[in-house]
Order: C-alpha cells, then structure tokens, then sequence
C-alpha cells in the first residue's frame, strides 16, 4: 500500500494504491473511510461500503496488479483500476451473493460516473455517497 497526500486546485487530496488481491479490500474501505471521515464526510458508513463494492469489482473485473482509490475534500472518492471495460449491470438472483455493485451506486450515489483514463490507462468510477 502506497499513500500519498498531495494538492490538488489548492485541496488535500489522498490517494492510496493497493495490490489487486481479495484480501486488500477491507484495508481500503478501511482506508478511505477514515479519510472520509477525516474531511468531514457526512456519511462514512456508506463511503466504506461503496469503496468495498468498488474495490471488489477492481479486485475481481479490473486489470493490472493494482487499483487505487482517492477521496477528495468535496467528498468525492474515485477507484481506479488498469482495465478499459466498463462495469455493466448484472441481473442478479435474489439468493446471490454478488452482482449488486451498479444497483447500489445508483441507489447510494446518484450520478456516479465511469470514465476512460487519459493519463493511466484503464478506468476510474467516481462517487459521492448521498443520504435518501
């Protein structure tokens, strides 16, 4: 795991790389929701369960041996991982245990966006939880 807290347009920033690998997920919903928390985010509970959704679809869809996540000061938080394809929605059976990643950014995070990389390749999910 690799931190960095940097400046961006004058705001903290933090960003943090992990290992693509199923046990690194909890230390990063771990991670951002302290730093969530440490910007004042109004829902962290819900920051940590987005960025576990998230990081699991990294972890499992992505590419590349790592992904990273950044939360900003205005709340946002982005997970970035090497592969190009763009999360789809599954349909889900109601006794699976996956498969709900899109329906909870769409219920929790109302706009999130997917968007290509220009710089590192590969793909970013941006989020900002949102109470209903």
């Amino acid at each position: 795991m690799h931190t960095e807290q940097h400046q961006a347009d004058g705001e903290e920033v933090a960003s943090t790389t992990f290992d693509r690998s199923p046990e690194t997920v909890a230390n990063a919903r771990t991670w951002a929701s302290k730093v969530y928390r440490r910007f004042g985010g109004p829902l962290p509970d819900l920051c940590e369960l987005l960025v576990s959704e998230v990081a699991t679809n990294a972890v499992l869809h992505g590419g590349g041996e790592q992904y990273r996540v950044t939360v900003y000061p205005d709340f946002c938080v982005e997970v970035w991982d090497a592969s190009p394809v763009r999360p789809r929605r599954r349909h889900a059976r109601a006794d699976a245990i996956g498969g709900r990643g899109l329906e909870l950014l769409d219920s929790c995070a109302p706009g999130y966006t997917v968007h290509a990389d220009e710089v590192l390749g590969g793909k970013t999910v941006c989020f900002e939880p949102k109470g209903w």
